[in-house]
């Protein structure tokens, strides 16, 4: 239960925060190659 509520807390505050949200799209789609990985998984 803990957990969750500190899972539920910081997602909250990711998502109200435009410095958050900018830094944590720089990391997943620059660092993580999030977008690369997704699409190469789409079928075309």
């Amino acid at each position: 239960m803990g957990a969750l509520d500190a899972h539920s807390s910081m997602s909250t505050q990711t998502l109200n925060s435009a410095s958050v949200r900018l830094g944590m799209n720089e990391i997943l789609l620059n660092y993580a190659h999030l977008y690369a990985g997704l699409r190469e998984r789409v079928p075309g």
